[in-house]
Protein backbone atom coordinates (compact mmCIF):
# COMPACT_ATOMS: atom_id res chain seq x y z
CA UNK A 1 0.00 0.00 0.00
CA UNK A 2 1.36 3.42 -0.94
CA UNK A 3 0.87 6.39 1.32
CA UNK A 4 0.43 9.75 -0.27
CA UNK A 5 1.14 12.82 1.75
CA UNK A 6 -0.93 15.78 0.81
CA UNK A 7 -0.41 19.23 2.18
CA UNK A 8 -3.38 21.40 2.95
CA UNK A 9 -2.89 25.03 2.07
CA UNK A 10 -5.25 27.98 2.25
CA UNK A 11 -6.39 29.77 -0.89
CA UNK A 12 -7.99 33.22 -0.73
CA UNK A 13 -10.63 34.54 -3.08
CA UNK A 14 -12.25 37.94 -3.43
CA UNK A 15 -16.04 37.84 -3.45
CA UNK A 16 -17.78 40.64 -5.34
CA UNK A 17 -21.46 41.08 -4.50
CA UNK A 18 -23.41 42.50 -7.42
CA UNK A 19 -26.75 44.27 -6.94
CA UNK A 20 -28.67 42.21 -9.52
CA UNK A 21 -27.24 38.78 -8.60
CA UNK A 22 -28.01 36.39 -5.74
CA UNK A 23 -24.56 34.76 -5.60
CA UNK A 24 -21.26 36.67 -5.52
CA UNK A 25 -18.65 36.60 -8.26
CA UNK A 26 -15.57 34.71 -7.02
CA UNK A 27 -12.23 36.11 -8.17
CA UNK A 28 -8.81 34.57 -7.58
CA UNK A 29 -6.22 37.35 -7.62
CA UNK A 30 -2.51 37.71 -6.85
CA UNK A 31 -3.02 40.11 -3.92
CA UNK A 32 -6.50 39.59 -2.47
CA UNK A 33 -5.93 41.85 0.56
CA UNK A 34 -4.93 44.85 -1.58
CA UNK A 35 -7.78 44.28 -4.03
CA UNK A 36 -10.23 44.07 -1.10
CA UNK A 37 -9.14 47.52 0.09
CA UNK A 38 -9.27 48.86 -3.48
CA UNK A 39 -12.82 47.59 -3.98
CA UNK A 40 -13.87 49.14 -0.65
CA UNK A 41 -12.73 52.52 -1.98
CA UNK A 42 -14.44 51.88 -5.32
CA UNK A 43 -17.74 51.25 -3.49
CA UNK A 44 -17.33 54.38 -1.34
CA UNK A 45 -16.51 56.58 -4.35
CA UNK A 46 -19.15 55.19 -6.75
CA UNK A 47 -21.50 57.80 -8.19
CA UNK A 48 -24.70 57.04 -10.13
CA UNK A 49 -24.21 60.24 -12.11
CA UNK A 50 -20.71 59.17 -13.22
CA UNK A 51 -20.36 55.34 -13.28
CA UNK A 52 -16.90 53.90 -13.96
CA UNK A 53 -15.97 50.60 -15.56
CA UNK A 54 -13.75 48.44 -13.34
CA UNK A 55 -11.77 45.62 -14.97
CA UNK A 56 -9.49 42.96 -13.47
CA UNK A 57 -7.49 40.06 -14.90
CA UNK A 58 -7.68 37.06 -12.59
CA UNK A 59 -6.02 33.68 -11.99
CA UNK A 60 -9.08 31.44 -11.69
CA UNK A 61 -11.73 30.14 -14.05
CA UNK A 62 -12.86 33.73 -14.67
CA UNK A 63 -9.97 35.21 -16.67
CA UNK A 64 -11.24 38.80 -17.04
CA UNK A 65 -13.89 40.58 -15.02
CA UNK A 66 -15.55 43.93 -15.78
CA UNK A 67 -18.29 45.70 -13.86
CA UNK A 68 -19.64 49.19 -13.36
CA UNK A 69 -18.68 50.54 -9.96
CA UNK A 70 -22.30 51.47 -9.24
CA UNK A 71 -23.38 47.80 -9.50
CA UNK A 72 -21.10 46.56 -6.68
CA UNK A 73 -22.98 46.18 -3.40
CA UNK A 74 -20.26 44.53 -1.30
CA UNK A 75 -16.92 42.78 -1.16
CA UNK A 76 -15.50 40.01 1.05
CA UNK A 77 -12.49 37.75 1.41
CA UNK A 78 -13.04 34.00 1.49
CA UNK A 79 -10.47 31.45 2.64
CA UNK A 80 -10.75 27.82 1.67
CA UNK A 81 -8.52 24.78 2.21
CA UNK A 82 -6.85 23.32 -0.88
CA UNK A 83 -4.96 20.04 -1.18
CA UNK A 84 -1.56 20.44 -2.83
Amino acid sequence: MQHYQQQIQTRKALLIFVQSMNAPVVLFLDDVETEYKTFQQIILNASNSNPKLIERTTNGPIKKFSILDTQISGVAIQEEPVLK
